[in-house]
């Protein structure tokens, strides 16, 4: 079995990621096979499980490292906000451009490909990617919470979460049809989409935040 040095080990686990994040996006894991990432980088297949146990291992590392990046950026949108409902809107905002515009995220979980990546993960492996969603989401509700008196205040963060998804997260991965109910219709505003998309975050966050 060949050795690498550290550098070399570095740099073949950092090529890895990359090729196997554009081959995720092009492809989707159905049509990404282990040879398909392997070769771009030079080594062989067998050599791949020197720096990974599986490729599910794989797809979780690209996973959180796009996770981190969303976080990242979603800190700085919401930074300086201090009232309630604009704080949710914008956190809402985040969710939304980043299901909608992270390509890695849109291939795997708007376009249902995550069936593939599911089926190859471990009990263990999807228990680690709820968590770090759970690391990256909850704090920013408690924030809000605590600036509120509204009812999310007394939600369970969680309960947030679950609105948050049955809401906004259904209507991202309905947006196609939207778009082609949309093109069949005069009467129908081309905007359809975005502007319920609109109205939808804006009356979410006015409920869960404005004190009744």
């Amino acid at each position: 079995m060949r050795k690498f040095s550290d550098e070399e080990r570095d740099r073949i686990h950092e090529e890895l990621i990359q090729t196997g994040r554009e081959l995720l996006v092009t492809y989707g894991p159905a049509k990404t096979t282990l040879k398909d990432i392997t070769d771009p980088v030079g080594i062989a297949k067998p050599t791949f499980y020197q720096f990974f146990d599986a490729k599910a291992d794989l797809y979780v590392e690209i996973f959180e490292r796009e996770f981190d990046e969303f976080t990242e950026q979603m800190q700085s949108e919401l930074s300086g906000v201090d009232d309630p409902q604009e704080r949710l809107e914008k956190f809402f905002r985040c969710y939304v451009e980043f299901s909608e515009g992270n390509k890695f995220i849109k291939k795997l979980f708007v376009e249902k490909d995550y069936r593939d990546v599911l089926e190859n993960m471990s009990s263990e492996q999807i228990v680690e990617i709820e968590q770090k969603e759970m690391e990256g989401l909850i704090p920013p509700i408690k924030d809000i919470q605590e600036q509120s008196e509204g009812p999310i205040s007394e939600m369970d963060p969680i309960t947030v979460l679950g609105l948050m998804g049955s809401s906004l997260g259904l209507l991202v991965l309905h947006k196609d049809e939207y778009e082609e109910y949309a093109a069949l219709f005069e009467e129908v505003q081309d905007e359809v989409y975005y502007q319920l998309q609109e109205k939808m975050i804006s009356t979410l966050a006015r409920g869960l935040t404005v004190e009744e």
